[in-house]
């Protein structure tokens, strides 16, 4: 019986045919690829804006706090436990006024070993000078001995010579006075000499010990009067603030507990955001509304510390300043950064903290396809357009938390 051969595939075709498929599967990764990232969204959940051009009025808005235009600060010169309060918040006082007394029996005991010290050493310099002023004395007197010795020898030898000339005394009567007057006119030189010499030196021993003495006292009265550092009394005269200690708590030496506002005249005191730190300097203006009445401010200090994402401008009144003010009052201020300038703008959105301003949502028909922009300056209801937008788009300007990953929406009505 005959055999029936099959035919074996040719290998070619299968070669051809893994080839095609691996081209039609690059094709179709390639066209996925490309296909950008869409997403459904309804026009109800985003806010849609027109870009416009215009007056773009570079200004911003703060709200700054009336402060008085001087003040000072009542600081605590010892620290303790508050013993007593004799003054609070909103009070008038007068320079001096007790406000507070602080008890620290450590410092106190310090200070009384102290004032022991320096009097108990107070008490020996005195001592000493008493010594040498006692030394003094006895040397006066015996200079004076020495001298009232020297002018009995004279007299006895002017005496002894006056007789032996006239041959009545005798030679060793003459012999003995003359040894007399030598010696005592001798010692009375050794005397005045030693005199002199220890007189300058216990001058100078009483005048420096004074001088110590002096240095002793003026220590101890500052001691004494650190003692009255436990008393915390008003700096100057003005109204107390910022004030709220309480008895029993435990206060720093050099902490401030308030302040003592001179009331002299008022400021006005803001917080702006660090993003305009070096956009604000002295002598910008800006414009306080209070009872329907417009008045101007000027900036006149930036103080630059940032805290919190903040930091603090002072501004004063230009002309005159609103009546019936008070510290602590609120303010809203509008200051005027730059001229105003012909701008393309588009409304501010929260589509800001998702993009940086680097990128944004145009709007074309029932489509919005993602687009690099670049701002410029901003003021509290827009931001200026420098490139990428044109007067006329419509943009989304809300919230892109779920859509920053896409590059194309398609809006649902």
């Amino acid at each position: 019986m005959d055999t029936k051969i099959v035919k074996k595939k040719s290998k070619l075709k299968f070669v051809v045919g893994g080839f095609g498929l691996i081209a039609v599967l690059a094709l179709s990764g390639a066209y996925i690829t490309n296909q950008k990232k869409t997403y459904n969204v309804s026009a109800e959940d985003i806010q849609m804006d027109l870009v416009t051009r215009g007056n773009f009025e570079d200004m911003l808005m703060v709200n700054a706090q009336t402060q008085s235009l001087n003040s000072s600060l009542v600081n605590v010169l010892e620290g303790g436990a508050v013993k007593e309060i004799f003054a609070e918040d909103g009070q008038m006082l007068t320079k001096g006024q007790p406000i507070a007394r602080v008890y620290n029996p450590n410092t106190e005991f310090n200070y009384m070993n102290q004032e022991t010290g320096i009097m108990q050493q107070i008490s020996q310099m005195r001592s000493t000078l008493l010594e040498l002023k006692n030394q003094e004395l006895a040397q006066d007197k015996e200079l004076l001995q020495s001298q009232n010795d020297y002018n009995t020898a004279l007299q006895s030898f002017n005496l002894q010579k006056r007789l032996y000339d006239a041959e009545i005394g005798k030679k060793t009567d003459y012999d003995i006075s003359m040894q007399n007057l030598t010696y005592q006119k001798q010692r009375k030189s050794i005397v005045e000499k030693g005199f002199s010499n220890e007189k300058n030196s216990r001058n100078a021993q009483m005048s420096a010990i004074n001088g110590s003495i002096g240095q002793m006292e003026k220590s101890l009265q500052i001691l004494r009067s650190n003692k009255n550092n436990f008393l915390i009394t008003a700096p100057a005269s003005g109204r107390l603030s910022s004030f709220t200690i309480s008895v029993g708590q435990n206060l720093t030496s050099g902490q401030s507990i308030g302040k003592i506002d001179l009331m002299d005249g008022y400021k006005l005191v803001a917080k702006v955001d660090e993003y305009y730190i070096n956009k604000l300097q002295n002598g910008i203006k800006g414009i306080l509304d209070n009872d329907s009445k417009p008045y101007q401010v000027i900036i006149t200090k930036i103080l630059p510390e940032v805290k919190d994402g903040q930091f603090l401008a002072e501004l004063n009144f230009v002309d005159k300043k609103s009546e019936n003010l008070k510290i602590g009052m609120t303010f809203g201020v509008k200051l005027k950064l730059s001229a105003d300038t012909q701008s393309t703008m588009i409304p501010k959105g929260n589509f800001y903290k998702d993009t940086n301003g680097k990128w944004i949502f145009v709007v074309k028909g029932n489509k919005a396809e993602k687009r690099t922009i670049s701002l410029g300056r901003e003021n509290p209801l827009y931001y200026e357009i420098t490139s990428g937008l044109k007067a006329g788009e419509t943009v989304i300007t809300s919230d892109y938390s779920d859509l920053k990953k896409y590059e194309i929406l398609t809006i649902k009505k």
